[in-house]
């Protein structure tokens, strides 16, 4: 279509939304801007992690089924940072700057075109506790910590 054409002529598109949750280990602590590591310590985490979160990104890819890859941009996401206790935490400093590999590792798997700012954007953040359930006479709590990551893409269609 041509960017002169009337508006009209869009009503005739029809939008498909598709959804694909990935739970991800959580970001090691090397990876944190406030971490003070050796530039190799770091470096080797980075490689890791960013190659963790490409084989769990090929895993989602091969389980589902009628969708189209790389996800067509734009692409939102919503991540969830699950912890094991309530200390505080540094949600936009550190937590979501510790994700790059993850970004890097989608790419590379083949789940994004791209990780710049046009392709992707990160739609919501939160820090939420781990399940707490009740077990016998006590309290006992989830104690593992992962990072939880929502993307949505919206591929119009006529």
């Amino acid at each position: 279509m041509n960017r002169a054409e009337p508006v009209s002529e869009f009503s005739a598109l029809k939008p498909r939304v598709f959804l694909m949750r990935l739970e991800l280990p959580f970001p090691p602590r090397e990876l944190s801007p406030n971490a003070r590591v050796h530039w190799r310590v770091r470096a080797k985490a980075t490689a890791e992690y960013r190659e963790a979160c490409g084989w769990a990104a090929k895993t989602a890819i091969q389980q589902a089924a009628g969708m189209v890859f790389p996800l067509t941009p734009p692409v939102e996401a919503e991540v969830t940072f699950i912890v094991p206790d309530r200390r505080r935490r540094d949600l936009v400093d550190n937590l979501l700057a510790s994700l790059k590999p993850v970004w890097d590792g989608f790419v590379d798997a083949g789940l994004l075109v791209d990780d710049r700012a046009e392709m992707l954007s990160l739609s919501k953040a939160e820090v939420q506790v781990g399940v707490v359930y009740k077990e016998g006479n006590g309290w006992s709590a989830v104690v593992t910590s992962m990072v939880s990551i929502m993307l949505r893409s919206v591929k119009e269609e006529s």
